[in-house]
């Protein structure tokens, strides 16, 4: 028999704090303008336990990960590999990451310290206060909010939105699990008020919604590529387009709950859903990056001739085609140190749980979306794909994408490879998650 629990806890920052998300940002969090939350959904059935967590933040670490699971398990008893932790990718929480824009001195360890607290507490909570349940899982499609922000013709993005249906045995709506792939990134560098962006105000309309009175929580699918539409690059340099507005990111969020909405009738839930949970270590390799003291002289003379174009009066074309080279250098310098640090192959970890007859699968990447397309129609039972999960890697684009470059791929710790290597892990993953019995 399923017993379920749900907890949600506030982990808004304080103003002056620093806002995690674009590179090109000036200034800190002068305020909220919706609280940000953790939220944790914890599922039990004959011994198995699963917990799914989801933050409005950027990223966490694989290491922050641990911590978190480490502390839950000595509390609960909940195994490690039962336990995701997710980010939402909002652009407009604090800085939670190390990465080349938001470098570790902008940490605040108080906060990390807060934040691991409130999660570890929030998911205890939920644990101690399960009861009997029923869960199903369905998905359906939305158009027109998701696009491919590397392509003329916006495409490819993936319309579906997975749903995870949670009710009490009488029938009384618990939790919704929203799933779709895009980036929360209506709101621009420019802004400097936290917010979870679109899928908080999807969480809001669908905890609003008709019979409901259930909570939600967002989970992002592979969105690495795909957005609401603004250029990453002119984003990254601080070029304010037309429409990054809280009234935007309100309509997007609405339309999405609508699609989620309008579906639930529909999902059947059994009080027995067979829950299960691996989690197993793929091995990417290193993209090849200069020595560091080659890309440090790179960045030195971008900067050098950003800050020539900035003092010369240069045109903004050729402001903003210095800021791109400058920010490039940057990313390579920083990434690229990484790499040459490191110790052996970039592992991650790919966890998978099972829900009745789907898979939802945790990377910790903003894997790009060709490969969440190409992961669902390879698999022979539903999957939901769970970006920016249990860490953190940067992009994982797709092996088509390197010969073009660009943002993303410059962004990138991971060699042209990795797609294949990643697919085969999923895949094999998920087989013998339905195949046999979970493992450490």
């Amino acid at each position: 028999m399923l017993t379920a629990g749900f907890d949600r806890s506030c982990i808004s920052p304080a103003p002056g704090m620093p806002l995690a998300g674009y590179a090109a940002r000036e200034g800190v969090c002068l305020g909220v303008h919706d609280d940000l939350f953790a939220r944790a959904l914890v599922l039990e059935e004959e011994g198995e336990a699963l917990v799914l967590v989801s933050v409005d933040l950027l990223a966490l670490s694989d290491v922050f990960v641990q911590r978190v699971r480490q502390n839950i398990y000595a509390r609960t008893g909940i195994p490690r590999r039962g336990i995701m932790v997710s980010a939402t990718h909002t652009h407009a929480g604090p800085v939670t990451i190390s990465t080349f824009f938001n470098p570790g001195e902008t940490l605040d360890a108080g906060y990390m310290d807060h934040l691991a607290r409130v999660i570890e507490d929030g998911v205890v909570r939920a644990w101690r206060s399960r009861r009997p349940a029923r869960i199903g899982v369905g998905v359906t499609s939305v158009d027109g909010l998701g696009a491919n922000r590397r392509s003329v013709n916006r495409r490819p993005i993936d319309p579906d939105v997975g749903v995870i249906r949670v009710e009490e045995s009488s029938g009384r709506p618990m939790t919704v699990v929203v799933n779709y792939a895009c980036h929360p990134t209506v709101l621009g560098p420019d802004n400097l008020l936290a917010s979870g962006d679109f899928p908080a105000f999807a969480v809001a309309r669908v905890e609003a919604g008709p019979g409901q009175g259930a909570r939600a929580m967002f989970v992002n699918g592979a969105q690495g590529d795909v957005s609401v539409g603004h250029s990453s690059e002119l984003s990254a340099i601080g070029v304010i387009t037309p429409g990054r507005t809280f009234e935007r990111a309100e309509e997007i969020g609405n339309r999405l709950a609508d699609a989620v909405l309008a579906t639930l009738p529909s999902i059947s839930t059994t009080p027995r859903a067979s829950i299960a949970a691996r989690s197993e270590p793929v091995e990417l390799a290193w993209r090849q990056f200069p020595p560091p003291d080659q890309t440090r002289a790179t960045l030195e003379a971008a900067t050098e001739r950003l800050n020539h174009m900035l003092a010369g009066g240069a045109s903004p074309d050729e402001v903003a085609r210095a800021r791109t080279e400058r920010l490039y250098a940057s990313i390579t310098h920083f990434y690229g140190g990484e790499a040459h640090a490191a110790q052996g192959p970039l592992t991650i970890e790919v966890q998978a749980f099972r829900i009745d007859g789907a898979a939802l699968i945790a990377v910790p990447a903003e894997v790009f979306v060709s490969i969440g397309l190409r992961v669902k129609r390879a698999a022979p039972r539903p999957i939901l794909l769970a970006g920016v999960t249990n860490g953190y890697i940067a992009y994982l684009p797709d092996s088509g994408a390197y010969a073009v470059g660009g943002y993303e791929v410059v962004s990138s710790k991971c060699a042209e490879d990795s797609e294949a290597r990643l697919v085969d892990g999923i895949l094999a993953l998920q087989r013998r998650l339905f195949d046999g019995a979970a493992t450490a």
